[in-house]
Order: C-alpha cells, then sequence, then structure tokens
C-alpha cells in the first residue's frame, strides 16, 4: 500500500482497472487503516483456488465488469499463446463468495516449461527459491508465489519488466525477468498457479 500510495508502484499499461483502483484506494487511506488491512490479510490461511488446465481450446469468453466469464452455452475456442482465467461460477464470484474458484487455461506444455524456468532458470533467469523460500511461500519480507492467480502474477512481472514496479525490492525483479519473454513469464506463473498456496 504504501508504494501505491507514494507511486512507487504503478502499471505499465495506462488505464489497466485492478492497479488504478489500488492506486486510487491507497491514496486517502491512514497508516492505521493500512496496518488494520494487513493484521486482517495475514490471519487468513491460504488455499487452493486456482485449478491450471493445459489446453489448445478454452471456453469462448466474454468480459464481465473487470474479468473474463465463459458464455453459457459451452462454446470453446482457440486459447492460443494466452492465459484464460475465469470463475468456475460467475454468480457466485460477482456475490463476493469468499470460496469461489477459478480454472486458468494455459497452453499445453506451459506447466513442464515454467517448472523448469522456476526450479532451474533455465539459462534465463535465476531460480525462485532462494528468495521465495523452498516451497515459495514466502521469506520474510518476500511474499508468496505459490498458488497465487496466474493473471495477477503475470501483471506483476510484466510491470516489473517495463518498470513500472520501483520499491524496495523491485530491481532485484527486474533483473529476474530481465532476459524473459511473454511466453517464459506465462509458463511461469501457469505453473506457480498450479502449486498449492
Amino acid at each position: 500500500m504504501a508504494e501505491y500510495k507514494s507511486g512507487l508502484r504503478g502499471t505499465a499499461v495506462a488505464g489497466r482497472l485492478p492497479p488504478s483502483l489500488m492506486i486510487a484506494l491507497s491514496k486517502p487511506i491512514t497508516d492505521a487503516e493500512v496496518e488494520a488491512a494487513a493484521t486482517y490479510f495475514s490471519g487468513l490461511q491460504p488455499r487452493k483456488r486456482i485449478k491450471v488446465v493445459e489446453s489448445d481450446t478454452a471456453p469462448k469468453s466474454y468480459i464481465a465488469a473487470f474479468l473474463w466469464a465463459a458464455v453459457e452455452d459451452g462454446e470453446r475456442e482457440p486459447l492460443g499463446q494466452r492465459i484464460l482465467e475465469i470463475p468456475d461460477d460467475l454468480h457466485r464470484f460477482e456475490s463476493r463468495d469468499p470460496r469461489s474458484t477459478f480454472t486458468a487455461y494455459v497452453p499445453v506444455g506451459s506447466l513442464a516449461k515454467g517448472e523448469a524456468l522456476v526450479k532451474s532458470g533455465s539459462g534465463k533467469t535465476v531460480v525462485c527459491a532462494p528468495c521465495h523460500g523452498p516451497e515459495l511461500k514466502g521469506l520474510g519480507p518476500v511474499p508468496s508465489i505459490a498458488g497465487r492467480s496466474p493473471s495477477y502474477m503475470f501483471r506483476q512481472l510484466y510491470d516489473f519488466g517495463h518498470g513500472a514496479r520501483n520499491g524496495e525490492w523491485s530491481p532485484l525483479m527486474t533483473q529476474v525477468v530481465s532476459n524473459l519473454d511473454q511466453d517464459d513469464m506465462l509458463a511461469i506463473v501457469a505453473y506457480l498457479a498450479s502449486l498449492d498456496p
């Protein structure tokens, strides 16, 4: 929140809704309110909410408010080189049910490629565990990356790579993503999302 408030954390894509909302929300919030929110959220136990499916196709989708959703007729479309993360039950998600689950469709081969990049670097990057912990569930001030939303994680990697994240730890991540292309990032976040949080 401090980085949103100070302007150190932004977005590489102008007008992107989630970061824009966080930036606007951070301005009037007090330090005491940030502390109360941090205490609350840090006390929650993470649970598996995302199922990752490798596929050449995905449900045909449309934009529902600020997220993708599947059309109701079961029609499918080519996935291509993208992640399609959709709620399993749109109504339940829109009702803010904290037990809502999601399916993330990713290109075939993403999980193996992502695992190799995360665990060995594959000659393109450094391994994640020294900073994010042996199970990628966080280490000290460095956050957990296991089981997180792949769409969210991709945005973070993209923003690091494009200089939109400028906080204290950002220079380390900028180096991590400097040799990665978007397909590499997609594979990394697909693999991370498949892990238990």
